[in-house]
This record gives structure tokens, C-alpha cells and sequence, in this order.
């Protein structure tokens, strides 16, 4: 994914990875929502399709891969919601 990791970065900020190693996560503006690629789901689940989206990006310590995939929203409130449910309660978000 490293097309989306170089996308221009909308929102950053700092995760605490086991409540005291901070990590940066940022979110950035993408053009493609990615289909499932499932035969078994419905086409418009299963297809890619060109829509304004925001994904998840974050790094963790130690760790080889520069950036890990946090998920896609449709929304930049939605994308925030989503980076701190899957890193936890506390993510500090720079204006």
C-alpha cells in the first residue's frame, strides 16, 4: 500500500501503544474505496469503486512495515471514530 501511505495526510496525531509508547497515526484522503473482492458478496461490496475516503494509517513499535492499515471510512469524522476504537480510547489528534 505504499501509494496510500505517500497521499497528502489530513489528520495526524499520537496512539499510546500498551497505554505508554506513543505511535503516530495519521489519516489520509483516498480515491478508491476497495471492494471485498468476495465472489459470494453483493457487487457493490465486492467491487472497487471511485469514492472520496479517508484510511487509517499507524505505525507500532518495532515493528518492519513502516504504516499498518487501520481501515476505510467514508467520512473524516467516521475515520477518527474508527482509528480509536481499533487503538484504544486515547488518541491525541493535532489540530
Amino acid at each position: 500500500m505504499n501509494s496510500v501511505d505517500e497521499l497528502p495526510v489530513v489528520k495526524q496525531g499520537q496512539w499510546f501503544f500498551g497505554g505508554l509508547t506513543t505511535c503516530p497515526v495519521r489519516i489520509v484522503r483516498h480515491h478508491t474505496l476497495y471492494g471485498t473482492h468476495d465472489p459470494e458478496d453483493p457487487p457493490e461490496l465486492a467491487a472497487d469503486r471511485e469514492a472520496e475516503c479517508y484510511c487509517v494509517r499507524y505505525h507500532l513499535p518495532g515493528s518492519d512495515d513502516p504504516w499498518h492499515d487501520g481501515g476505510t471510512a467514508l467520512t473524516l469524522r467516521e475515520a477518527m471514530f474508527m482509528a480509536e476504537r481499533k487503538l484504544g480510547p486515547v488518541v491525541n489528534w493535532q489540530d
